[in-house]
């Protein structure tokens, strides 16, 4: 049979899919970290594991760094060690933030980090510890500071 008399022609070809995995992360705040109340007279160091944050990146081998900034306390520093001050007023109330426990700072930048290997894209919960060493010579009062979180990705 000729074509065109009964029988449908076919023609082919090929289309092309592509996509490009954007690497992407995503930082929540989930509880502060609440020192409750200081007794500048106690000779034993306030500790809590009260803090948390959520991250949630792009899985990956290779970790992601985690970071918190000096504070918005004055004096604050991140020079070597982090030197985080909870404030009241002209008063401060020297503090240490550490990842899991109480033997690693949380540092402030990317070559002294948290290090954070994302094994699918889900939700991973960080906590804080902190630490408020004993016996600071400061008069009573709400003492608050405000510490940036980065992951660097």
């Amino acid at each position: 049979m000729a074509p065109g008399l009964g029988e449908a022609a076919t023609a082919t070809a090929s289309v092309g899919v592509s996509a490009t995995v954007a690497t992407s992360c995503k930082i929540q705040q989930q509880a502060d970290v609440a020192f409750g109340t200081y007794d500048p007279t106690d000779t034993t160091p306030v500790q809590v594991n009260n803090g948390r944050i959520r991250v949630r990146c792009t899985r990956s081998a290779t970790p992601y760094a985690i970071y918190m900034g000096a504070g918005t306390g004055s004096g604050a520093a991140c020079t070597g060690t982090p030197v985080r001050k909870i404030t009241l007023g002209t008063d401060t109330l020297n503090y240490a933030l550490y990842q899991g426990g109480y033997t690693t700072v949380w540092g402030c930048e990317a070559s002294n980090d948290y290090e954070y290997t994302a094994t699918n894209n889900g939700w991973t919960n960080i906590d804080i510890y902190g630490q408020v060493p004993a016996e600071q010579d400061v008069p009573a009062g709400a003492y608050a500071d405000t510490v940036t979180v980065t992951v660097n990705f």
